[in-house]
């Protein structure tokens, strides 16, 4: 479950958050993400982030092991999973 806290919230102008932070910090790292796919369907997943390339986050859905491409735009809130006590942003 998301920290709300915690969370970068969807801004209204259909630029998430994450497509205007220096997204590719997040190479490598886990990050829990709200994201609306093209059919309008909301779903909430743990990715590993292993290239950022223009709209599309390339990444490792955790549930499934699966390869994925997710347009930043679509991601309605992220936030950093915490591994072993530390942010997954921490270096």
């Amino acid at each position: 479950m998301l920290n709300k806290e915690r969370m970068f919230a969807y801004n209204t102008s259909k630029r998430s958050y994450l497509e205007m932070v220096l997204v590719e910090k997040y190479i490598g790292k886990l990050l829990e993400i709200i994201y609306i796919d093209r059919a309008g369907n909301v779903s909430q997943r743990r990715i590993e982030v292993h290239a950022v390339k223009g709209d599309l986050v390339r990444a490792t859905c955790l549930k499934t092991g699966e390869p994925r491409a997710f347009r930043k735009s679509n991601i309605l809130a992220y936030a950093p999973v915490k591994v072993k006590g530390r942010d997954s942003h921490a270096s």
